[in-house]
Parts: structure tokens; sequence; C-alpha cells
């Protein structure tokens, strides 16, 4: 047993019928998996998952019974599993103190920035702990338990396409402007070229504060076929705990500012989320990209936290398109600019995401300290090159996965 999963828990046990909506569409892997009586999952109460023989109603006393001819209950509730882990409900609440200072991180000089990354950040990521890192396989886990139920159950369907054009992955790349310095030195020319060379585009966003130095770089961008997007009205670590009325306000005066871009997405300054923020986002954007998968936050909750899924999933009516792939910050404070390192970690990844039929979102932010630095760049490079070569890879804007998602899902626009 990994004792990554003793720390979090709680609530009593409960059944539940397999729902179509946890499964619907969803490929599995053959992965084999146990299943054993456990109250200290971070999923909640009922079942510890690990590698082992694959759950069958024969082999495992619970979570499975059949009361009746093509029902089958599991004797723990997956969809509040699944709910409580993308959302982050397992992670202790709290605001870190940092997020009530009112100096743009920008302010900080980027050496102080970095000192507090690998003080803060990296220990964490190298711990033992929940969620793993670089890889969470919880979420995906529990899904395929759901999909063995189904199975047992006589109910399983042909899935639905993931991805669109019989594409078994989605890519994704995007880039953060935290200062007006990526705009004065045109420091994303040489990330936006990488792509380019490759025949991809990308995702680029940016602070309303920066609109004025930075208008001329995002027309280039978008002409060239870009996707522009929000990312808040300065880079501090204050605007997702607001009020959610200024919020909304906020976030309605930047999709007018971004008029000429069409933008449909966020992601919050230094990653920071709240269901205010949420909120606020909900019918001004269509999706957020603010979360990962699997992260340590700067000064946030003790440990690692993350939605641990490789999907899309929805706060309501706003679509969550999860960064996947470890963003170029996290993965600094531990490698510095080693491109072998650097590379080695997300080959790792996309290949496991792969092998999930994932969505591979990638983050890097053109700033000269973080991923504009020659072994930055040259793992860039090699991801990029990897997505390029897989003709199983749908190559996509988030707004695109976004109108997919939706689509797939029938949820509304």
């Amino acid at each position: 047993m990994r004792d990554a999963h003793r720390d979090r828990g709680g609530g009593a046990l409960s059944a539940a019928t397999v729902s179509p909506s946890l499964v619907r569409g969803f490929h599995f892997p053959a992965e084999p998996i146990t299943l054993r009586p456990w109250t200290g999952s971070p999923a909640g109460p009922g079942v510890y998952i690990e590698p082992g023989v694959l759950a069958t109603p024969e082999t495992v006393a619970i979570p499975f019974t059949q009361p009746e001819p093509g029902v089958v209950r599991l004797a723990w509730d997956p969809e509040a599993s699944v709910q409580r882990l993308v959302t982050e409900a397992y992670v202790p609440a709290g605001r870190p103190w940092h997020s009530r200072l009112a100096v743009p991180s920008g302010w900080i000089p980027s050496a102080v920035r970095e000192a507090l990354l690998r003080a803060s950040v990296a220990p964490r990521l190298r711990a033992e702990g929940f969620p793993g890192w670089p890889v969470e396989s919880l979420v995906e886990d529990i899904r395929t338990i759901v999909r063995a139920a189904e199975a047992a159950s006589g109910r399983r369907r042909s899935p639905e396409p993931l991805w669109p054009g019989g594409h078994t992955w989605a890519a994704v790349l995007s880039h953060d402007f935290d200062s007006l310095d990526a705009f004065r030195h045109d420091r994303w020319k040489a990330l936006a070229e990488i792509e380019e060379a490759h025949g991809l585009r990308s995702s680029w966003h940016v602070c309303s504060e920066h609109l004025p130095a930075a208008f001329r770089a995002l027309e280039t961008l978008a002409a060239r076929g870009h996707e522009i997007a929000w990312h808040g009205p300065r880079h501090d670590y204050r605007f997702a705990f607001r009020p959610t009325e200024r919020i909304r306000r906020e976030a309605a005066a930047a999709a007018l500012s971004l008029g000429a871009f069409a933008p449909r997405g966020f992601r919050s300054p230094n990653f920071l989320r709240t269901p205010g923020l949420l909120a606020g986002l909900e019918d001004v954007f269509g999706y957020d990209s603010s979360a990962r998968d699997t992260a340590a936050e700067l000064f946030g909750a003790p440990g690692r936290q993350g939605c641990c899924t490789v999907f899309p999933f929805f706060h309501g009516r706003l679509l969550e398109l999860p960064v996947t792939i470890p963003d170029d910050l996290s993965i600094r404070c531990l490698y510095g600019d080693d491109a072998e390192r650097i590379a080695t970690v997300q080959a790792g990844k996309l290949g496991w995401i792969r092998s999930r039929a994932g969505m591979a979102l990638a983050l890097t932010h053109p700033e000269s300290w973080i991923s504009v630095t020659p072994g930055a760049l040259k793992a860039y490079g090699k991801l990029v090159e990897a997505v390029a070569a897989d003709p199983d890879a749908w190559r996509a804007l988030p707004r695109d996965v976004e109108a997919w998602w939706r689509g797939r899902s029938g949820a509304p626009t």
C-alpha cells in the first residue's frame, strides 16, 4: 500500500449505482487493479487502489454487488470520489499568506522569486505524498474500476470518441505573459517560432494592465493563428480572493478589452483559485485553465494538491482545462536549466497521458528567467517535436477543446 494515500479521508461508506455520466465515452487501458477496503483514501472512504489483479466481482469482495441482472452496485460512491478529487476538496481550506500582498509578482526580483520557489515548492515536489508527482492516476483508476463494473453488469457500451477525427489523445500548448519584459524584448517570439516550425499554434494569456504594450504582439500572434486569453487584471496574488461580483465585473471588462480576439479562456495568476473566482468567471468566459493535475503551490497548503485528472471537467457551466504537463516553474525549481532532465520528465508524463487517452496541456512563460533560457528552449523544442510527430495526437487550441468537450457532453456554449 502506498503511504501517500494515508493522510486524508473521512465520511461514511455509501452505495452507488454505476453512473453513465462518470464513464461516458472514456477509453480505459487494460491495467490490473486491486481494490482493498480502507477508510483513509484521499478519494473518500471505501477502497484503496493499487496495481494487482483486475477487479471483478469474483476476485474482490468489494466494491461490486449485483442486486439484480444488469445492475452493479459499488460499495462506495465513485461520483462523489471523483468530484472530491477534481474540485480539490481534499485540500485543507485556507488562504495563503502571500495572497494578501498588494505587490504584483513582477515587482519581486526574479532571483528572489526563484529562491522562494526552490525553498517552498521544490521540497514538496520531491517528497512522498498525495497526489503523486509528476503522475497521479487515482481519478483515472476510479474510472477504470467503474468501467470494469459496467462490463460485469453487461451494460458496457461502445465508448464515444474522446477526441475528434479518430485521434486517441489531445495535445494543447499555452503560455502566460507575467510581465512587460516579455513584450518589450519580444521574448515570446522564440517560443512561437518553435511551434510554428512544426505547424503548431498555442494560447497566450495576457494581463489587462499590460495591454497597451502587448497589443501589437497579440495582433501578430492572432494573425498567425494563435489564441489570446486572459490572465487577470494584473499579475498579483489577490485577484482570486476578491468578491465574486467584482471578479465578474473585471472579467466582463477584460472580455470587452480583448474583444478583437474573441477570448474564451482564463488562467489565474500564480494558479490561485477560489469558488468565488470560478463563479465570477462563469458565463463571461467559457473555460478556466488554472488547475494543475498535480502540483505544489507556492506557500499553499502543506504537501501537494491538484485535480488528479488529465481530462477536462466542468465547474457548473465553466469548463476546466487543467495543466497536465509539469509546468516550467515547477521543473525549473527542481532542475534549473538542465534541458535533458526537463525533457525526460515532460516526455515521461506525455507518454503516460497518451496511454490514458488524455489531454496533455503544457504551460510555459516567455520570461527571461523561466522558459526563454537555452536549456528550457531546447527542452520545449523536444516537447513540441514529440507532439507534432504523433499522428494520433489531436493538436488543438484550448478554445477548440472547449467547443469539442461541450459538444460531446451536451453542455451549452
